[in-house]
């Protein structure tokens, strides 16, 4: 019986510990209800209650994690810096144009390739 006794006693110092370090490494933002100083009182005083209020009370959600999504050197204009290609900007008429004469040079090769054979 005295070793389960012990047992709680440590898991409880080790909670109330672990409660006080967290508290006061928290950042500021991600603290609710009352300043870190007064949480940090309550976790001493009131030693596993107080953590527990801590825990469910006093800790803000973390913000979710933005994802890193991976950008090749050619993606970053800083990377590239004046050898960035000046990319023209066509208006739609210029592209139909364009289109079109490409579709013509297709043709063209095709009808020169089905007259060889």
């Amino acid at each position: 019986m005295v070793r389960l006794w012990l047992v709680v006693v440590v898991a409880a110092v080790a909670f109330t510990v672990y409660a006080v370090i967290d508290c006061a490494t928290m950042p500021r933002p991600r603290i609710r209800s009352l300043r870190r100083g007064l949480w940090i009182l309550l976790i001493v005083i009131l030693p596993v209650l107080g953590a527990v209020l801590w825990f469910l009370l006093g800790r803000a959600p973390a913000a979710p994690e933005r994802v890193a999504r991976y950008r090749g050197p050619e993606d970053d204009p800083d990377f590239l810096g004046e050898q960035a290609p000046e990319r023209p900007r066509m208006d739609k008429d210029q592209d139909d144009v364009t289109l079109r004469d490409l579709e013509d040079q297709f043709h063209d090769t095709d009808d020169d390739g089905r007259s060889d054979r």
